[in-house]
């Protein structure tokens, strides 16, 4: 089942050999006339008509372990809109003055850099907000709230975990709180050997960060009561067996990008981070439990030792920087005798399954603020990774952080103890690989990106890992519940009532003697009340098809799983006639 996905990594190692036969030779990308964006064409737009020539990208010649796009970033006349961003940074200034990328204004540009946080704090990535800058090539995707806090990406892992469990098995298991703190306990008091983290829910630059030691710490001043407990945190299983580097343990930041989620296209960045811990790791005991320093590999709590490490000037080489280039991190294993190629692979093979598992639940935001414009929407996002590594070279995806940090800066300490702010410049090249050709890749359309870079290729310092091929066998089920849930919605996405929902029950597929036409309104308001929403929203949706597959067939099927169950009554669901799913609405 899903060959990209098993050990033996079939489908990178036929990429692999397909490009040595490709070593010495030169392919050249189709011509385009016209630069078409995926919402309107430049043609409106005279003074940036110079890109749809420009785009005519050669391929160089192949490297011995690559073929490669090389795109000069100077050679496109991009204009960068900042007008909606709340802080300044400085990366991309830097980026825009280095390539003389002009600054554009109101609603004109080529794209419109939200920064970090902009639109989640703001709220504003509305349907009006949306259509106000749809000629533009918008820096984030509307669902970046379910990858920018744990406890969505804990929620959907763990419903990703509860259809494949063998396929997503790469994320740490992870409690919320409170909401799974009974289960917690139970597990915590089981021991196992097994210990714990707690983290805020939202990023907080590595700051409440703790291990648990005891069922006690997880409530304000001790007190062993639900409502003592520190909310918004969340618990999760510490990897007690990390592969070391130079004695200590740490994680990569790694790099994605978004361009499209139907289709599904993604890149992963050549370059990255390693972050190391700032002493000697040992296994956790009791004695040790309460060194961050040795058991933490965030870089906003090491940063503060006084064991760390500033990289030196010729970075990209090994060295004994507390934080490193994912490139300099890949020689000092290699030079250990770790084989880097292969974990290279585990790693982006551990990415795809995380992408095709998050990617409808996206697509779903995506729908709820472009409304029936959503495959105009014009998006792309850099998604940054934490891995860290097992002694068995296994990729464990610790956090996602939808808003990665992109500071260039560091603090030195001084000679006579006091200390100054200066460019680091090892964050400086890495960053600005990650934005700057983003940003070249972003504008151009799904198309262009699949027919001219191509699966498993580079353009610059960006590999497509995800070519818009559907995945294989039963993860589209969840574009299939995407879909379903789109048919009964109407024109009004992202707002099922009861009456729409209950049209399933006109399907005569399904119902039996133990589901009736009166169930289905029962199993609409016992989610309603259970979510405290008007209307059924998607996750709400995903859980009602549950609680029909599971009266509908656990009794009957002898092979029962939850996730049979669901595809059958989707794909029922599906084949119905049209009348019976959609009714007729009224337009926005």
């Amino acid at each position: 089942m899903l060959q990209f996905l098993n050990s033996d990594f079939q489908q990178f190692t036929q990429q692999d050999k397909q490009d040595k036969q490709d070593e010495n030779t030169e392919t050249e990308v189709p011509n385009t006339s016209q630069r078409q964006l995926r919402v309107k064409s430049f043609e409106e737009k005279p003074a940036n008509k110079p890109l749809n020539l420009i785009f005519q990208m050669l391929l160089q010649k192949k490297t011995q372990k690559r073929q490669q796009i090389k795109v000069d970033p100077k050679s496109i006349p991009l204009s960068i809109n900042l007008s909606v961003q709340v802080q300044e940074l400085p990366i991309i200034r830097k980026i825009m003055e280095k390539n003389e990328w002009k600054k554009a204004h109101n609603f004109d540009g080529d794209i419109l850099w939200c920064g970090p946080d902009n639109v989640q704090q703001a709220k504003q990535f509305t349907y009006d907000f949306a259509m106000v800058f749809m000629n533009l090539c918008i820096s984030r995707i509307p669902g970046a709230k379910l990858i920018s806090t744990k406890k969505e990406t804990t929620s959907i892992m763990a419903k990703m975990r509860q259809y494949f469990p063998s396929i997503f098995n790469f994320y740490p298991k992870t409690y919320t709180m409170p909401e799974d703190l009974h289960e917690f306990i139970e597990d915590f008091e089981k021991k196992d050997g097994i210990s714990y983290i707690a983290k805020p829910d939202k990023g907080t630059q590595g700051q409440g960060i703790f291990i648990v030691s005891q069922i006690e710490d997880l409530f304000n001043n001790g007190v062993k009561d639900v409502s003592y407990i520190k909310k918004n945190y969340i618990i999760q299983e510490y990897i007690s067996n990390p592969l070391l580097l130079d004695d200590k343990k740490f994680d990569f930041r790694l790099y994605v990008l978004i361009t499209s989620l139907k289709p599904l296209i993604a890149y992963i960045n050549e370059e990255g981070l390693a972050r190391l811990c700032t002493e000697n790791y040992q296994d956790i005991t009791s004695s040790n439990l309460s060194n961050v320093y040795m058991h933490l590999t965030n870089y906003s709590l090491n940063k503060n030792s006084q064991n760390f490490i500033i990289h030196p000037p010729d970075f990209q080489k090994m060295n004994l920087g507390t934080k490193r280039t994912y490139t300099s991190a890949k020689k000092t294993l290699m030079k250990m005798g770790i084989d880097v190629p292969k974990l290279k692979l585990r790693i982006e093979q551990t990415i795809v399954r995380f992408l095709y598992g998050i990617a409808p639940f996206l697509l779903n935001s995506t729908r709820e603020v472009y409304q029936d414009k959503w495959e105009k929407a014009n998006c792309f996002h850099v998604i940054g990774f934490d891995i860290l590594i097992d002694k068995d070279l296994k990729p464990w995806i610790i956090e996602i952080n939808a808003n990665p940090s992109l500071e260039i800066t560091q603090v030195v300490q001084n000679a006579n103890g006091s200390k100054r702010v200066e460019t680091s410049s090892l964050d400086a090249f890495v960053k600005t690989k990650v934005i700057e050709d983003a940003f070249i890749i972003a504008v151009k359309t799904p198309q262009e990106q699949i027919e001219q870079i191509g699966k498993g290729k580079y353009c610059n310092s960006y590999k497509m890992i995800i070519d818009g091929q559907p995945p294989i066998e039963n993860l589209d089920l969840f574009y299939k519940l995407v879909d379903l849930y789109s048919n009964l919605c109407g024109l009004r996405y992202g707002n099922l009532n009861q009456m729409r929902f209950c049209r399933l029950a006109n399907n005569p597929q399904l119902i039996n003697e133990l589901l009736i036409k009166s169930d289905y309104d029962l199993i609409y308001k016992k989610i309603q009340l259970k979510s405290l929403q008007t209307d059924l929203n998607f996750l709400g949706f995903i859980e009602a098809i549950e609680s029909i597959s599971e009266k509908l067939l656990k009794r009957k099927a002898s092979n029962y799983t939850l996730q049979k169950a669901v595809t059958y009554v989707v794909n029922m669901a599906l084949k119905a006639p049209q009348q019976q799913q959609r009714p007729l609405t009224a337009k926005r």
